[in-house]
């Protein structure tokens, strides 16, 4: 790749600088959006960021990248397209924010349940925005995973959706972890404790 120069203590090429060019050009452009405001306008953006997020999450994320669950094929292709939607316009500028969101304060803020060896963290309100992404420490310890809330009440929006593909029929081979695989995985504090109350009874 053709070198560009130095800029901030870093060396740029040509691609670094088209992708900067783009990024940057979307966060201007999304400047001028309180100017063109209306409610209709605001609850399709909403429509479209959850619709095509769902496609991220469940498409790219969980099913292509993880192989968490099958689909027909039809219906595989069909969620990629939607994720590629993401790529129009503001949905971009808010996909992009929600997937850097996820990898940054999915490593800072939040609480470890399992054992991954690095600082992936459950943070439940990052969980409402990012669709069930934000239970960042789960899908650590068992990225295989096509369910990332692995408890009752961590709210996982792409796991539901998966599930009612499920019922349908429509998923299948549909992977999360056993008792046993999450008990091995426990931080060995809590395992102790574990162990100790077993072996009490």
């Amino acid at each position: 790749m053709m070198p560009c120069g130095e800029f901030l203590g870093r060396k740029w090429n040509l691609q670094d600088v088209v992708i900067a060019t783009v990024l940057s050009s979307m966060h201007f452009l999304c400047l001028f959006a309180p100017f063109y405001f209306t409610w209709g306008a605001f609850w399709l953006a909403f429509g479209l960021h959850m619709l095509t997020g769902l496609g991220v999450t469940l498409s790219f994320h969980r099913n292509l990248a993880h192989k968490s669950f099958r689909l027909p094929k039809w219906l595989e292709y069909l969620f990629a397209y939607i994720a590629v939607l993401s790529l129009q316009g503001v949905r971009i500028v808010s996909v992009l924010h929600g997937t850097l969101l996820v990898n940054s304060a999915g490593h800072m803020w939040g609480k470890q349940a399992y054992n991954t060896g690095d600082l992936s963290r459950n943070n439940w309100w990052l969980a409402m925005v990012a669709l069930g992404e934000g239970w960042h420490n789960n899908h650590h310890a068992f990225d295989y995973s096509a369910r990332q809330g692995l408890e009752w009440w961590q709210i996982d929006l792409t796991w539901y959706v998966i599930k009612i593909l499920q019922a349908i029929g429509w998923a299948t081979d549909v992977k999360t972890p056993t008792e046993s695989q999450k008990q091995r995985k426990v931080f060995n504090g809590e395992m102790v404790a574990t162990d100790a109350k077993a072996r009490s009874n």
